[in-house]
C-alpha cells in the first residue's frame, strides 16, 4: 500500500471545483482521490509523449537517408576531438 505524505495545493475556481466534484462522484471517488488519479494519469501521458518522436513520411525518409550517409565530422567537431585527444579523453 502506498502512503501519501506530500501535499499539493491548487487554487481553482468554484465552478471548476464543482465540475471536479461531480466527476469524482460519478466515479465513486472523493475529490482528492479523483484529482490525484487524474493528475498522475495526465503526468504519465505527458512523460510518455516525450519519449516518442513522430515524423512525417518526408521527414522519415530524410532521417533514414541521413543514417545511410557516411559520417564526416565538420571542422568544429574535428577541433573538439583534437582537444579531447590532447587532454587524454
Amino acid at each position: 500500500m502506498t502512503t501519501t505524505a506530500d501535499r499539493l495545493e491548487v487554487r481553482i475556481s468554484a465552478q471548476d471545483k464543482q465540475t471536479i466534484a461531480r466527476a469524482a462522484e460519478l466515479q465513486g471517488e472523493g475529490v482528492s482521490a479523483f484529482a490525484r488519479s487524474v493528475l498522475v494519469r495526465e503526468a504519465e501521458r505527458v512523460l510518455e509523449a516525450e519519449k516518442t518522436v513522430v515524423l512525417s513520411a518526408k521527414e522519415s525518409r530524410r532521417f533514414l537517408q541521413a543514417l545511410d550517409r557516411p559520417f564526416t565530422p565538420n571542422a568544429k567537431l574535428r577541433a573538439a576531438l583534437a582537444r579531447g585527444d590532447k587532454l587524454g579523453l
